[in-house]
């Protein structure tokens, strides 16, 4: 019994540990704009005593931002911008873009923004550059290219990458017209609450604490015990 306690106590400590991370994490980028928060929950498996962590991300919007730079680009409802990076297409909701060295559109990782032509490629003279609901880039008063704006049908299915990027191990499908508007000059911030990020973590410290001090009353209890069958012995 008190080697069960011990081992359920101990993994319960390594869940809080991961739990803790994961937490922190979310914290630190509580001011990356278009940032998806994991949420990690526990669930018993059969007959343990102890939580078994299970991971998920999610995907709510977080709040829009007016910023009032052309560049900046943010996703107004459910979709992924898409871009090209050295591991291939990648799905992302970081909307502040820029320009790099052949004046094409990027996220601020340096990957290439993609429209239905590829890489968009602006002018490097230019008066205008209107990023419309819909994704169309429109320089000067001319169409340049349309922005892909794709998902998935099961979103729970994406894996994070980091960076603000997914993979998609599924099919990818065009947005749906009319469930989701670019909002040029604005920026999706993270959609993690950093007060709410705050008082979770000081909880889980709490319970990592109250969990290192069961431990040691048991490896207490066991030690005496141990002891005393030796002196029977």
């Amino acid at each position: 019994m008190g080697l069960n306690a011990i081992q359920s106590t101990a993994r319960t400590l390594s869940y809080y540990t991961r739990l803790q991370a994961v937490t922190a994490n979310n914290l630190a980028n509580s001011d990356t704009e278009g940032f998806k928060a994991d949420l990690m929950a526990a669930r018993q498996v059969g007959d343990t005593t102890w939580p078994v962590p299970v991971m998920r991300t999610d995907l709510s919007q977080g709040n829009l931002t007016h910023t009032g730079r052309p560049l900046d680009v943010a996703l107004d409802g459910p979709g992924f911008l898409v871009v090209q990076t050295e591991n291939g297409e990648r799905l992302t909701r970081g909307g502040a873009l820029a320009l790099d060295v052949a004046n094409r559109l990027t996220d601020r990782h340096g990957n290439a923004l993609l429209g239905e032509n590829g890489p968009i490629a602006i002018p490097v003279r230019y008066a205008t550059l209107e990023i419309q609901a819909d994704g169309e880039v429109v320089v000067d008063g001319t169409k340049v290219d349309r922005l892909r704006l794709e998902t998935v049908r099961d979103t729970s299915t994406l894996l994070k990458e980091g960076a603000g990027r997914f993979v998609a191990d599924q099919e990818r499908v065009p947005v749906d017209s009319g469930t989701m508007t670019l909002r040029q000059g604005e920026i999706e911030d993270s959609n993690q609450d950093t007060l709410r990020g705050t008082v979770d973590l000081v909880t889980i410290q709490r319970a990592y604490a109250a969990n290192v001090d069961s431990l040691k009353a048991l490896d207490s209890v066991l030690g005496t015990v141990v002891n005393e069958v030796g002196k029977v012995g």
